[in-house]
């Protein structure tokens, strides 16, 4: 377990580290009494560097004759492999008086464990402790050296009974050094912690044998501490059987632990499941129902024009619509199910056990309608809708990526039929799904490849059959599949958050057009199309600034066109952007009126120049009175708030005729001519033209 070795690491590190700090003299030597190591103690009491004294033996610093104890010492560990805690005395080359030591000596043992060398751990004693108990002797040598360890230090006799306890465990405990020593367990524990101790700690003396685990201790706060503990044996004069144990407080490791394992499984943002977290609970759920016909169904949730609303208002508006649709989804006790948010704006409902098909239908559509209400974002309604899929265990997957992975093919076709519906996963959206992901990959490299071109489709006065202008509509030549029409690739570009990027470029070429053909005599006005993502990015004015005076655009030529939608989540950002936009010279109209949210209190506030008609208006106008009127009563409005009226998709001349009696402004459509590449628009717009409204078509 990687904590388990980076704990007993860390001690040994700390104990090593210790050794040229503490009071006390460390040393190891080989079978020949020659020295392989010494603590800073040892090169003091010798007047000497280290590299002198390794590989020197004890007759190069003492008079030996007179030091025949720590010889004999040597010898009785070297030789039998005994442990000793025994007195030493000295008497060094440069002293005349003796020195006396309580020495503990333990043999080294090689690979096939024969005796190698010893290691010996020494404190000098003073005249005043020379008739000292063993223990006591044994105490201050301890005190000596572990008075400043940064670890919970402490000796056990074979009933239990601490010898010793250093700072760290007296203040663990909350009590003083003599209402320790000399007690159990069960005296400074509560029983059941006491028990749990006194058991690692019988397991050690009774197989003395090292012992190493977790422990659980209730501190003098009554909180509870995770401790690393390391046991071993070992034998004090006057007591036959004895531990000594380090432990290493690891509460905010394990904390830290935990919280780097929520934080693998679990979305920050809502307190949910991530793709991670799900992924794993959706493979337990798989596992326990692999017998069954019957088992775990997914519904993939997904908000619609997420990115707009993150565009326009921010990230941090898109964060709490996502917090609320988290909690209308926890909050819904008919919903009995994992939740999880797998990514950006996509949910998934895990369904444990489901009766059938039927029963998820019924459920999706309650989300759908759950999360269509409005959210309320400053005070102010803010709406969405949700495109939904579902996966249905086995048919859909049988295992966890693959059901989850159809379950968000279906959502991503729900998105594709329009957005704001559920879809059931089936074989053929497979297809559907891999020809999406390799449509968004050409997408996102069709920019800087130069893969897009505008074509033109002329705007035709309705007065005199004149050219006013024309539309810039953006078409993109994919490799090895042609031509694809817009509505196959901005959905997508806006999903992807390219659309603000190809705007530009848009936006930047309709400009150079203009200019190219004022440099041949003709000066021909350009309408692009703004999207939301465009019109609320903070740098729009000032690019659009720039490439009006990089290329002389008069003023009045360049037109965008705007949708109502874009009025839905922040008005007035939209109005104050518009009229930035205005003020620039830029003519402003707003297309496919009437499909919209914006109200009629709204459109009078808008610095706009003009109104387009959607083309669904106009398919019917020869046909349905109800549309006729509709018609005629927006094209009055517009008159009366002083905006010009533009149809769009006039096909036929019956359409035409009806629209001139209604007085409306501009016509375009494919009576007029189709969108044109840039050279059959420029030969359509340098050619003489009969007026239109004489009957001559084009």
């Amino acid at each position: 377990m990687a904590v388990n070795r980076s704990i007993t690491e860390s001690t040994s590190t700390t104990l090593r580290s210790l050794f040229d700090s503490v009071g006390a003299y460390v040393y190891a030597k080989d079978r020949n009494g020659a020295y392989l190591y010494a603590n800073k103690a040892i090169c003091e009491l010798f007047s000497r560097p280290l590299d002198y004294i390794l590989g020197k033996t004890d007759a190069d610093f003492m008079d030996i004759a007179h030091s025949d104890s720590l010889i004999r010492n040597d010898r009785e560990v070297l030789e039998r492999g005994a442990e000793l805690h025994e007195e030493e005395q000295i008497l060094l080359l440069h002293e005349t008086e003796p020195r006396l030591f309580w020495t503990i000596k333990v043999p080294i043992l090689g690979p096939r464990n024969e005796i190698v060398g010893l290691t010996g751990i020494s404190s000098q004693l003073g005249d005043d402790v020379r008739h000292t108990s063993d223990a006591i002797r044994h105490n201050q040598l301890l005190n000596t050296i572990l008075s400043n360890v940064d670890a919970y230090i402490y000796v056990k006799d074979f009933d239990g009974t601490y010898l010793y306890a250093n700072q760290q465990v007296i203040s663990l405990l909350g009590r003083e050094q003599r209402d320790v020593i000399g007690l159990t367990d069960l005296d400074v524990h509560s029983p059941d912690v006491a028990r749990r101790l006194m058991t690692l700690d019988r397991d050690v003396l009774d197989s003395q044998q090292r012992r190493a685990c977790e422990e659980l201790l209730v501190d003098s706060s009554g909180a509870h501490r995770h401790f690393w503990s390391i046991k071993m044996p070992i034998r004090l004069p006057g007591h036959p059987r004895a531990l000594i144990g380090f432990s290493s407080d690891i509460t905010e490791l394990l904390a830290l632990r935990r919280d780097a394992e929520q934080a693998r499984t679990v979305d920050t943002l809502t307190g949910l499941l991530n793709r991670t977290g799900l992924e794993e609970a959706l493979t337990w759920q798989i596992k326990a129902n692999s017998d069954r016909q019957a088992g775990p169904a997914l519904i993939t949730i997904n908000l619609d024009q997420f990115k707009y609303l993150n565009n326009s208002l921010g990230q941090s508006a898109g964060d709490e619509v996502l917090r609320q649709a988290a909690l209308r989804l926890e909050t819904a006790s008919w919903l009995q199910g994992q939740l999880a948010r797998v990514g950006g704006n996509t949910f998934v409902v895990l369904l444990a056990q489901i009766e059938g098909p039927e029963e998820t239908a019924v459920l999706a559509e309650h989300i759908r309608l759950l999360l269509n209400e409005p959210y309320r974002l400053n005070d102010q309604p803010c709406h969405l809708t949700a495109s939904l899929g579902i996966g249905l265990f086995p048919n859909d997957g049988r295992t966890a990526q693959a059901l989850l992975a159809n379950a968000e093919s279906a959502m991503y076709h729900a998105k594709e039929q329009g957005r704001n519906r559920w879809t059931f996963y089936s074989s053929s959206l497979s297809q559907a799904a891999t020809e999406r992901l390799d449509l968004e990959h050409d997408l996102r490299a069709a920019l800087t490849a130069h893969q897009f071109e505008l074509y033109y489709q002329p705007k035709v006065a309705a007065s005199d059959g004149r050219i006013t202008g024309v539309e810039a509509l953006i078409r993109w030549n994919r490799p090895n599949h042609g031509l694809i029409p817009p509505d196959r690739f901005i959905p997508l570009a806006e999903q992807l958050g390219l659309i603000v990027e190809m705007g530009d470029w848009v936006i930047e070429q309709a400009c150079r057009q203009m200019a190219a053909w004022a440099r041949d005599g003709m000066l021909v006005s350009i309408a692009v199309n703004l999207s939301p993502a465009q019109l609320s990015h903070p740098s729009l004015i000032e690019r659009v600034a720039t490439l009006i005076d990089a290329y002389a655009i008069r003023p009045g030529m360049l037109h965008m066109e705007v949708t109502e939608s874009m009025m839905l989540n922040d008005p007035e950002q939209a109005i104050a952007h518009l009229q930035a936009l205005r003020d620039l010279g830029v003519t402003l109209s707003i297309d496919d009126f009437g499909t919209g949210y914006s109200s009629m209190a709204y459109l009078k506030r808008l610095p706009v120049n003009k109104i387009k008609l959607d083309r669904s208006f106009i398919q019917q106008i020869a046909s349905d009175p109800r549309e006729a009127d509709l018609c005629a009563g927006i094209i009055a409005l517009a008159h009366k708030l002083g905006l010009a009226v533009v149809a769009e998709g006039v096909e036929t001349r019956e359409q035409q005729q009806i629209l001139t009696g209604m007085e409306c402004d501009v016509f375009q459509g494919y009576l007029f001519s189709k969108p044109m590449q840039i050279a059959a628009a420029t030969q359509y717009l340098s050619s003489p033209r009969s007026p239109l409204i004489s009957g001559q078509s084009t």
